[in-house]
This record gives structure tokens, C-alpha cells and sequence, in this order.
């Protein structure tokens, strides 16, 4: 069943949002928000299966009708491009915030994931388009598991759904505008530089502070640390076993999802 896209306008109640366009299958809805000409901020795009979703490192993203697919346009200020990656954990932020309205507690996992019991709810991945030497816009891609009853053998130990969670069918049009209506006010504090209430609130929430995880960098190289902090540029920062101190960026690191069984 499409969403009705009336009923998620009315629940909108923030200056962002300003557009929401519906496609029936998409390849991906960050390829469509990407490609878009005549661009306004705040348009959303929803797809209602995506044939060839992508999470970040460009893994694969398994998107039947029963998810939630959807991508934000932003052009945030020039100035404040060198905190982009702070996009990503609002994104995460925003939708973390909803699942808790639906009374269920899950993790963030930097940078882009939501996990309930270590099982995969929700991935974000956020693009950038430049002319010339300027960023055009900023593409925040959100995949959530809404209302999935089974997945794929291959991602059946790794993955779950609200659904599966709650034992109950989820109003996607309530649950999406929760989460617009959420996203837009961490982004006017972003744009206000009120960067640091939206990384402390994401440290507040993420289990994996001052715990020890073992973590890949780019080089494939295998490391271990505990997470002391994250930058208000939306750096990892990680105290490694051998006493030194280093920030990574969402691109140089994956985190192994097993070392965050605490």
C-alpha cells in the first residue's frame, strides 16, 4: 500500500520540509535526490522498493515495500561544510528519537546505524554533489526496517524490523513525519552552530562510549580502542590499545559489530 503523502504533509510541523515526491520502485532514492534539477532544500524522496539500495562502504541494502525509504535535500551553509558529516548523525539521531516515541530502545552505532540488540533497524548514507567548487547539495539517504515480517536468509540473524519488535503492523506515514519533523530541528540547530547539543545527545544515546571495540581501518589493518569522544566535525575519536589518540572519519573506519555486545 503507497503511502498517503496528504497525511504525512499534515503531520509536518517544521519550515524544512517544504516537498515530498513518491516513487512506486526506485533504483535507489539518493540516485533520484542526486540527480534532481531545480532543486529546493527540504524536498524529501520516497521510494517504495528500491531495486539496488546502498548502505555505506556501498554494501548492499535489502528495500522490499514493507520498509521505509527515503532521502532529505540540504544545501546547508557554505561555512559550515567542514561539520557535513554531522548531516549523517542527525539523520541517525532523528530517526533513533523516533523509534523510542514507538517505546523501544535501540542503539546508535556510529556513524550511521541503529541497532536493537545488535541487529540492524536502520542505516544512513549521506552524499554530496559539487559545480565546479561548490557543494550543490547534500544527499541524506535513510533505510529503516519498519514493517518486515522475514528477511533473507543471509540477513535473517543480522537484521530486524519495528514490526518484529513490536509484534505489530507500524504506521509509516506517522513514523516518517515523526522522523522529518525530528530531523528538522536538529537541522536549524546545525545551522544555528548549536552543533555540540546534537553531539551530545548522540554520546548520551550510543552505548559504545568509553567501551572498548575492535575496529578496521582503510588499509584493512585490524585495531582495537576504546571510543573516548566524538568531534563536533563528527569524528570518531578512539584511544587505541597502544596509548595513542586518533580521530577517524566515517569513510577510514568499520567497526565490528560483534565487539559491541556489552
Amino acid at each position: 500500500m503507497n503511502p498517503n503523502i496528504r497525511v504525512i504533509k499534515r503531520k509536518i510541523n517544521n519550515s524544512l520540509i517544504n516537498k515530498i515526491e513518491y516513487y512506486e520502485t526506485v533504483i535507489s532514492t539518493n540516485k533520484i535526490a542526486m540527480e534532481m534539477a531545480d532543486i529546493q532544500e527540504g524536498t524529501v524522496v520516497i521510494g517504495g522498493e528500491q531495486r539496488k539500495g546502498r548502505g555505506r562502504l556501498d554494501r548492499n541494502w535489502h528495500s522490499p515495500k514493507s520498509g521505509l525509504w527515503f532521502s532529505i535535500i540540504l544545501k546547508p551553509d557554505k561555512n559550515k561544510l567542514d561539520k557535513a558529516a554531522v548531516l549523517t548523525l542527525i539523520g541517525a539521531l532523528s530517526v533513533y528519537e523516533a523509534i523510542s516515541n514507538l517505546n523501544i530502545n535501540s542503539d546508535l552505532k556510529w556513524p550511521n546505524d541503529i541497532l536493537y540488540k545488535n541487529k540492524k533497524l536502520c542505516g544512513i548514507l549521506s552524499q554530496f554533489k559539487s559545480k565546479g567548487n561548490k557543494v550543490d547539495r547534500v544527499v541524506v539517504g535513510i533505510g529503516v526496517n519498519v514493517n518486515q515480517k522475514v528477511f533473507p536468509e543471509e540477513l535473517a540473524d543480522t537484521s530486524t524490523s519495528l514490526r518484529l519488535i513490536k509484534g505489530e503492523k507500524i504506521n509509516k506515514e506517522k513514523f516518517l513525519a515523526d522522523i522529518l519533523n525530528i530531523f528538522g530541528l536538529y537541522y536549524e540547530k546545525f545551522e544555528n552552530n548549536e552543533i555540540n547539543d546534537i553531539i551530545n545527545k548522540w554520546k548520551s544515546n550510543m552505548s559504545m562510549l568509553h567501551k572498548v571495540i575492535i575496529f578496521s581501518t582503510s588499509d584493512k589493518n585490524k585495531y582495537k580502542g576504546e571510543v573516548v569522544d566524538i568531534t563536533d566535525k563528527g569524528e570518531l575519536v578512539v584511544e587505541k590499545d597502544n596509548g595513542i589518540v586518533e580521530k577517524f572519519i566515517a569513510g577510514d573506519v568499520s567497526i565490528d559489530k560483534n565487539s559491541l555486545s556489552f
